[in-house]
């Protein structure tokens, strides 16, 4: 196989996967939205003494894929306040990265026992950036000098907590390098990129 072959395959099925993966997303967003927050209600239901997170579903709000599906209820026991993060697109944070590292694992050329094994380690460290997302969230609220705070960093700290978000949960852009980190890391071997480097510019030569 080419090089150039080698490039069009990979893309071909880069898009077959990832268009797999969006089609039925209208039949799986309950299930996924569910999943999403029995986990975060998992990790973070409670911080320190004081701290609370509750999350909730919610009547979709919004249009299309667009639309929110997660609220979260805050309390703070030591000041009695209440407050809410209104919504949250479990779609956007979660599935859509999560899928698009799946898609690049599924359309490596390699073989299909490394592609189950990147698949499943990739997963896991997708699920822990979706978590770290949510987190930063979290202490967004937490951090701040409200009745609701539970933590009093120093400036610094609460302009270190304010940048992450930023970078992480609010550019549209992370949440598409992330996988590509993930791709690397759990699948691509140096072997891998000599192997497709030194491939011919024509040739019968298998991959699969």
């Amino acid at each position: 196989m080419s090089q150039a072959k080698l490039v069009i395959l990979f893309f071909v099925r880069l898009a077959l996967f990832y268009a797999v993966f969006l089609i039925p997303w209208p039949g799986v967003r309950d299930a996924y939205a569910s999943g999403f927050r029995v986990g975060a209600n998992f990790l973070f239901r409670t911080f320190g003494e004081r701290g609370r997170a509750y999350f909730d579903p919610l009547d979709l709000t919004g249009k299309g894929f667009d639309a929110y599906d997660t609220q979260i209820v805050l309390r703070n026991l030591g000041t009695g306040a209440r407050g809410t993060i209104p919504g949250m697109n479990s779609r956007l944070m979660g599935y859509l990265p999560m899928a698009f590292a799946a898609t690049l694992i599924l359309a490596t050329p390699v073989n299909w026992k490394r592609r189950v094994v990147g698949l499943c380690l990739g997963m896991a460290l997708m699920s822990a950036f979706v978590a770290f997302d949510v987190w930063l969230h979290l202490m967004d609220v937490w951090t701040d000098a409200t009745p609701l705070g539970i933590y009093a960093p120093p400036p610094w700290g609460r302009s270190l907590f304010v940048a992450a978000l930023n970078v992480v949960g609010r550019s549209p852009v992370t949440a598409y390098i992330a996988p590509v980190f993930v791709w690397l890391l759990v699948l691509i071997r140096r072997e891998d990129v000599e192997r497709w480097a030194n491939l011919p510019a024509r040739g019968r030569r298998r991959l699969i």
